[in-house]
């Protein structure tokens, strides 16, 4: 039987989409790992892991040489990272949690074998992978024609959860946010003191919060039509 914890924590999601035999096999051999905040989930160049988020918010990013870093894409519960690595081997990539984090690292060998054996398998492991694709072309466009500001205000609605307030709240540092909209932090630091001087954001005990979701949007909505 799946795991109630991790259906409860996943609400639909790539291990869900899965025939429910495939799902138990890989779950049955899966680790469960707690991460904090800011803990290095897989690096470049380690032995392949293919995670599943069950809940929190994982970064996958690139890096260069001289350590800047660039995000790549979010995960968030019910999504997969690292499935490339099943099929490639590696990917240049590592993945890094932004909140703490539950997530299970499923058997890439074990998963490798059902996309050989098992049509549906492969079939939900394309469909996954085209998706992701469609995301990073779709943030390619965003960093090559939007504005830093235009980028800065889709992220923090892309990010935003609700606060204790019930109001929302990025939880993100300048240099995150740098390394999210491939800018860099201070060009960023001004553009958020631009925002907050027009009443669109503030500061709080909680991160970021956005005063005004609906002119934020208004940043890039014609871009987005």
């Amino acid at each position: 039987m799946l795991d109630e914890l991790v259906v409860d924590g996943l609400r639909g999601g790539f291990l869900l989409s899965l025939p429910r035999d495939a799902a138990e096999h890989l779950l049955a051999e899966a680790i469960r790992i707690r991460a904090p905040a800011g803990a290095l989930l897989y690096r470049d160049g380690e032995t392949p892991r293919v995670l599943v988020v069950v809940s929190g918010l994982l970064r996958v990013f690139l890096s260069s040489v001289d350590g800047r870093q660039v995000t790549v894409r979010y995960a968030h519960s019910g999504d997969v990272a690292g499935l490339i690595m099943v099929l490639d081997g590696l990917a240049p990539t590592s993945v890094q949690a932004m909140t703490t984090a539950s997530v299970v690292a499923l058997s890439v060998e074990t998963l490798r074998s059902l996309i050989a054996s098992d049509r549906a398998v492969a079939q939900v492991c394309a469909e996954e992978l085209s998706r992701q694709l469609h995301q990073a072309l779709d943030d390619i466009s965003q960093q090559a024609f939007l504005s830093v500001r235009q980028r800065v205000a889709r992220k923090k609605l892309a990010l935003a959860s609700t606060g204790r307030g019930r109001h929302l709240v990025v939880r993100l540092s300048q240099q995150e946010l740098a390394d999210a909209v491939g800018s860099v932090r201070e060009v960023v630091g001004r553009t958020l003191h631009q925002l907050r001087d027009e009443g669109l954001i503030t500061r709080s005990p909680e991160g970021i919060e956005l005063l005004d979701p609906v002119r934020l949007s208004d940043e890039v909505v014609a871009v987005d039509a």
